[in-house]
């Protein structure tokens, strides 16, 4: 492809939320991002964006995307040889953390290039279709109080008309996570189905007997009821309960994903675009689980975890969140419970200058 990458812009921003975040892991009342424009020779810019937690980290992350960003101008736009080269200049650094997520921001907003470069949706370029997919709500249900989880379910549901919503659960004992349960139930309907996550926060002994306990009431699943690599304790408690124990938006790299199909110790996966490694390694990822037909959802990045679902052959649930709507001058919409996936060219994302202006974040570039 003879179009060249002259400049790349880095922006960051520090988004509030709707509903601030309640969980094992701390209180976030805002989501950092950093947004890519990577410029070409062309009229053509691949855009792309990456939220990684801690907005402190974000200018650390920005100057290593700078640095990777300077060993590619004048480079022809081609992802994946600029994927593999990117790897080789992060491997003293390690391809785990924040060589790996300025690489995946990178990688993105290349792919987002070189779709638009052939004026076809990234999923078409990538050999898939654009199709609606189903998508459940995960933006609220925290650990929040009880009396409070119906009135949210109802109003999470009848966003796009939901048919599953996420439920954050491991609170104080098990009877306070079937009452959470059971008022998802009451708010949203009897009907809708609830996917939990524990958010890593049990011991394995403990974590066995909750799920052990709550295996029988409903859950679709139960995510990361205890660290994520803790691979021979997880395998234990897949091989004890029916619910399935889905982990893997802690996955750094596929390494980790074979590490968890080597041992046994999920039955589903929900990898992180940023934290896997961006389009090049979903694509693997892909083939993976595939071969070991393994069920694959997403974590974050709704647009083009999207794409990506089209051409992944296990796909099963695409996570939702509006935490990056803002500064998305048209953001993704679901209807029915779908997320319709626009026919433009690339990802099909442009920017809300307004508000990358107004909560802007100093990078220190």
């Amino acid at each position: 492809m003879d179009i060249k990458i002259k400049s790349v812009s880095i922006r960051g921003v520090n988004v509030p939320l709707n509903i601030p975040i309640t969980s094992h892991l701390g209180k976030f009342t805002k989501w950092p991002y950093i947004c890519l424009d990577v410029h070409t020779d062309s009229d053509i810019v691949g855009k792309s964006y990456i939220g990684p937690y801690l907005v402190e980290q974000l200018p650390s992350i920005a100057n290593c995307i700078k640095s990777l960003s300077e060993r590619i101008i004048n480079q022809n736009i081609l992802p994946y040889s600029l994927y593999t080269e990117g790897m080789k200049n992060i491997s003293l650094l390690g391809y785990k953390g924040i060589g790996l997520y300025a690489l995946a921001a990178l990688d993105i907003a290349i792919w987002d290039a070189a779709s638009k470069a052939v004026n076809m949706p990234l999923a078409n370029y990538l050999g898939g279709n654009i199709k609606p997919i189903k998508t459940y709500n995960s933006r609220g249900l925290w650990l929040i109080e009880i009396q409070n989880i119906a009135k949210e379910a109802e109003i999470l549901r009848n966003e796009g008309n939901f048919s599953a919503l996420k439920l954050r659960i491991g609170r104080d004992s098990n009877k306070l996570d079937e009452e959470a349960f059971k008022e998802v139930k009451k708010g949203a309907g009897e009907d809708i189905l609830i996917l939990s996550d524990y958010n890593q926060c049990f011991t394995a002994k403990e974590a066995y007997r909750r799920c052990k306990e709550l295996d029988d009431i409903g859950f679709f699943w139960f995510e990361e009821p205890i660290k994520f690599n803790e691979y021979t304790n997880l395998a234990k408690i897949c091989r004890n309960i029916n619910t399935p124990i889905t982990i893997g938006e802690n996955f750094h790299g596929i390494s980790d994903l074979l590490e968890a199909i080597r041992n046994d110790a999920c039955d589903m996966i929900m990898p992180d675009l940023m934290r896997i490694g961006g389009v090049s390694n979903w694509l693997k990822l892909a083939a993976i689980a595939e071969a070991y037909n393994i069920e694959v959802s997403t974590h974050l990045f709704p647009e083009v975890s999207s794409h990506l679902m089209m051409i992944t052959p296990t796909a099963e649930w695409l996570e939702w969140v509006d935490w990056q709507n803002p500064i998305l001058k048209e953001p993704y919409k679901v209807e029915n419970g779908l997320l319709k996936i626009p026919n433009k060219p690339g990802i099909g994302i442009e920017w809300n200058e307004k508000t990358l202006e107004e909560f802007s974040v100093n990078l220190h570039l």
